[in-house]
């Protein structure tokens, strides 16, 4: 069976399941703090993509979000909600997504958007695509022309959109991660900085960028895995803009000034 097909459509399903429970959600739990979250939705929205990967991939490894952490030359990578706070609050901005690992390298990725309509997808070498149509970055060659986005990280975001502020359109903290990464690919916008952040929320992102001819490095330029933690992705064309910017805020987060 093709991952990718497979991956996509199953998605779709599990994303017509969030929908019947968009914004209705009455209870939910804090994970590490009031900020992060999880509901009996997530949880159940995974469970229904494990129980496809294991019976239609039996020999393959899963590591996900909600305490499934195998470890695998061949290993699905999931996020059964990306953006849970959106999702509860019913805000659209939150995605399903899932990745296909082999040895280190992602070969597949799909992030959906059920309330957008917007499912992304990429293969190794094969491109990425929005809703089958083909995705490409963007072509904006400096910071003046560009929209960017970053996540609410404690000391950092606010230090980084002040900086980026003089120097872009706008900087947009969409809440998914996955979705995020995915609109740049998509040129929607033009570059993400991500910060401390786990695998599971980039892997498929990280592949749409890739296939979508953008770049993606960690804080000190190097070229990033998915397991690097912190990213920046890009258009290629203003990342090294990006990366300065990045790494002054980063100095002063570390020397605690303000």
């Amino acid at each position: 069976m093709n991952r990718l097909d497979f991956s996509i459509k199953l998605l779709r399903r599990v994303g017509y399941y969030l929908m019947l429970h968009w914004g209705k959600i009455d209870e939910v739990e804090e994970k590490t703090g009031f900020k992060d979250i999880v509901t009996n939705i997530d949880r159940k929205a995974q469970e229904v993509i494990v129980k496809e990967i294991r019976e239609h991939f039996p020999h393959d490894n899963v590591l996900a979000e909600e305490g499934i952490f195998e470890k695998g030359d061949r290993l699905w990578i999931i996020d059964p909600i990306d953006g849970t706070i959106n999702f509860v609050h019913g805000l659209p901005n939150f995605s399903i997504s899932i990745a296909y690992v082999e040895k280190g390298d992602v070969k597949m990725g799909v992030v959906h958007a059920p309330a957008l309509h917007e499912t992304f997808y990429a293969e190794d070498s094969g491109g990425a695509y929005l809703n089958g149509e083909k995705i490409k970055v963007s072509k904006n060659p400096s910071l003046e022309k560009c929209v960017g986005s970053t996540g609410s990280y404690v000391d950092f975001t606010g230090k980084f959109i002040e900086k980026m502020e003089k120097r872009t359109r706008r900087v947009r903290i969409l809440g998914s991660a996955a979705l995020s990464a995915a609109y740049v690919g998509a040129g929607k916008i033009d570059f993400l900085v991500t910060w401390r952040i786990n695998p599971w929320d980039i892997a498929a992102g990280f592949i749409i960028v890739k296939e979508a001819g953008g770049r993606i490095t960690d804080f000190s330029g190097k070229e990033a895995s998915i397991f690097s933690k912190n990213f920046v992705f890009s258009n290629g064309l203003v990342h090294e803009e990006v990366l300065k910017v990045v790494n002054e805020v980063v100095e002063e987060v570390k020397s605690g000034r303000k």
